[in-house]
């Protein structure tokens, strides 16, 4: 089987080629790329790897948000014109780990979806104040709290990355249909025979790793929203009334580990104490490509 791993992205320099080093050793054999729009380097950087990997890029700095369309297109583009029988529509900021260090252990000819779990690695704040490298945090979110649904915008004191997030899906190329939109689901014309739960891959996530790199997604949804994209998360509508409001400090506590919430966290088993990614990132940083 071959795998690509596929990345819609922007502002993205300070993980994105860790995300494809580390993947590419994992068992992901070609890439494809929509960068859109890119003004911080992350472009220039792709293009420096260009002949390391099989890889195509394709440049989109239209003001929009068709993450299901583009993609869906990229699934297609992977198995077109490189031949990727498997595709992950990845974001920059996850990483898939397999306990067997073999993503495509569980992608078989004659499968379809294969489900994975997804969890938040939050950052202690004060690592994330003395800006420590995102792959030293191990705070996974082991028992997310069940926030009701629909609150985020109106409840300023929960925390949205300890609450309840969704997996992600690996899709097999023959056959698929559409990628949903954060590739959390996707429809394929045969996962209602064969669609499977992985035994084998978790995918850790990284989603604030430096409070510029933070901020300046915000600036990012603000000018989306305001150019009209209506499909958007609840969190990012919250992270830009936020910062409108000039409350966004107080927001990044609740998105860390502070000294005064580590203890309870950890007592009651919401966090957990989980180097798995951390050193086959750390591994794969140091080896290969």
């Amino acid at each position: 089987m071959k795998l690509a791993m596929n990345y819609l992205i922007k502002n993205e320099a300070d993980i994105i080629l860790d995300n494809i080093k580390v993947h590419s050793q994992l068992g992901a054999d070609c890439f494809v790329i929509i960068d859109n729009g890119s003004t911080d380097g992350t472009r220039e950087l792709l293009e420096s790897v260009r002949d390391q990997y099989e890889m195509i890029i394709i440049d989109r700095p239209v003001l929009d948000y068709q993450q299901s369309n583009w993609k869906t297109e990229m699934v297609r583009t992977a198995a077109k014109k490189l031949g990727a029988h498997w595709s992950i529509a990845n974001d920059a900021d996850e990483f898939w780990i397999p306990e067997d260090g073999n993503l495509k252990s569980e992608m078989t000819s004659g499968g379809s979806i294969l489900e994975c779990p997804r969890y938040n690695i939050l950052f202690d704040r004060e690592a994330f104040d003395a800006e420590a490298p995102y792959y030293t945090q191990t705070n996974r979110v082991q028992y997310p709290i069940r926030y009701a649904k629909g609150i985020q915008r109106s409840e300023p004191n929960l925390s949205i990355m300890m609450g309840t997030i969704h997996g992600k899906v690996a899709v097999r190329s023959a056959g698929l249909l559409r990628v949903k939109g954060g590739n959390h689901r996707a429809w394929h014309a045969w996962s209602w025979l064969n669609a499977k739960q992985s035994s084998n891959i978790s995918v850790y996530h990284y989603p604030i790793r430096s409070k510029q790199g933070f901020l300046e997604n915000i600036e990012n949804r603000k000018a989306l929203l305001a150019a009209g994209v209506s499909k958007m998360g609840d969190h990012y509508r919250r992270w830009v009334s936020m910062l409108d409001e000039g409350t966004i400090e107080a927001e990044i506590d609740r998105l860390t580990v502070t000294d005064n919430a580590r203890d309870t966290l950890f007592g009651l088993g919401i966090l957990v104490d989980d180097n798995k990614a951390s050193e086959v990132i750390v591994k794969a940083l140091e080896g290969g490509k």
